[in-house]
């Protein structure tokens, strides 16, 4: 019985992921996804967690800032340099951004991304999912699975992205596509990785949450001007 909690976040994991991509409408994603993150904290803490182990600690809230902060920094710049890369500039395109009000791209910047994205995922995958793995298993063999499913958590998402991206036109066919996939889930589940490694370092959730935010964030804005400037 020690895995069931971890099953069953899981299941609630799988749940939230087919109903966000599949059925809502997008203005449930916010209450929707942080309902499902705080539901799986609450089976996390049922389960006996504890805040070291879900990187919850208060005490380590501040150097959680500092870490996450200097990741930050770096991530940004790296996509800001991105868009300089005339041949890389067209993998920042993005359909669902053209024609959107300056209010929408800082509503998706500012609310969405950071709490239905960013802290939704921490929370979930490096708070809750490897919170409970590292119960019973090494650190690596958690890491590793976590890490896994943050890959896999993106086969839906990296789906409907191809439809929408300008991008996607280069892996047409169900081969290319299929291709696409599964070069996202290794490219999140390494990314999930990293994000990880800036948990256990920083010994908090707020580390990885700022790092995710500006990996996620500053890529849509970009994509926004850039389809406002015409530029590809």
């Amino acid at each position: 019985m020690r895995w069931f909690h971890l099953v069953a976040v899981l299941a609630i994991a799988a749940g939230a992921n087919i109903a966000a991509n599949l059925w809502l409408p997008d203005a449930w994603d916010v209450p929707f996804n942080l309902a499902a993150g705080a539901l799986a904290l609450g089976v996390a803490l049922h389960a006996g967690a504890t805040l070291h182990e879900l990187g919850l600690r208060p005490d380590r809230l501040r150097r959680g800032f500092v870490v996450g902060l200097l990741a930050a920094a770096s991530i940004v710049a790296a996509v800001v340099g991105l868009a300089f890369v005339p041949g890389a500039r067209r993998f920042l395109a993005d359909d669902r951004v053209v024609g959107a009000s300056a209010g929408a791209i800082a509503f998706q910047a500012l609310v969405r991304i950071p709490l239905a994205t960013a802290l939704y995922e921490e929370l979930l995958f490096r708070g809750v999912v490897f919170g409970l793995l590292v119960r019973h298993l090494t650190v690596l063999a958690a890491a590793a699975i976590s890490a896994l499913l943050f890959g896999l958590w993106h086969v839906l998402p990296t789906i409907a992205t191809l439809e929408v991206n300008p991008a996607g036109d280069v892996v047409a066919g169900t081969a290319g596509a299929t291709l696409a996939v599964a070069a996202a889930v290794a490219g999140t589940a390494v990314a999930g990785a990293g994000f990880l490694w800036l948990r256990l370092r920083a010994e908090s959730l707020v580390a990885p949450v700022l790092a995710h935010i500006a990996t996620n964030a500053p890529a849509l804005v970009l994509a926004w001007l850039l389809a406002g400037r015409g530029v590809s």
